[in-house]
């Protein structure tokens, strides 16, 4: 079998799992993910908003209406504490809301160098409004 990258050893488990929708603004931290999905755009809708709170919105009412999990995915920093409003929404009426974060380089966490869309501990900040939270890194 040949090697696969996170993205989409990622997007490929979503699928097995049944998610068909995945709504996103694009980004620079991103982008690798985009690949993936326009290579897999028979299998997963990609729905493009125009800011990230969008995002986790439209992830609660798709829960909520189709009875699947809603997916929303975002750039870290900025990008992920616009999604946070939906995000806190999803957790208080118990809706199935998967959040996807980009991150900085890996090697970069904790440095405070000033990496573009950089928040020191950004998982900290999920902690109060999921069930669960995870980095995935190299």
């Amino acid at each position: 079998m040949p090697a696969i990258n996170g993205a989409q050893a990622m997007f490929q488990q979503l699928v097995m799992e049944g998610v068909t929708d995945i709504f996103s603004l694009p980004g620079a931290q991103i982008m690798s993910a985009f690949d993936v999905l326009h290579d897999m755009q028979d299998q997963i809708n990609l729905i493009h908003t125009r800011h990230e709170q969008a995002t986790t919105y439209m992830a609660d009412g798709y829960a909520k209406v189709s009875g699947k999990p809603g997916v929303a995915m975002v750039v870290p920093g900025p990008g992920a504490l616009n999604a946070t409003a939906g995000l806190g929404t999803a957790y208080a009426s118990s809706s199935p809301v998967l959040l996807i974060s980009g991150q900085i380089p890996s090697k970069m966490l904790g440095k405070d160098t000033g990496q573009l869309h950089e928040v020191s501990e950004q998982l900290d900040v999920f902690k109060p409004i999921t069930k669960w939270n995870h980095r995935i890194s190299d």
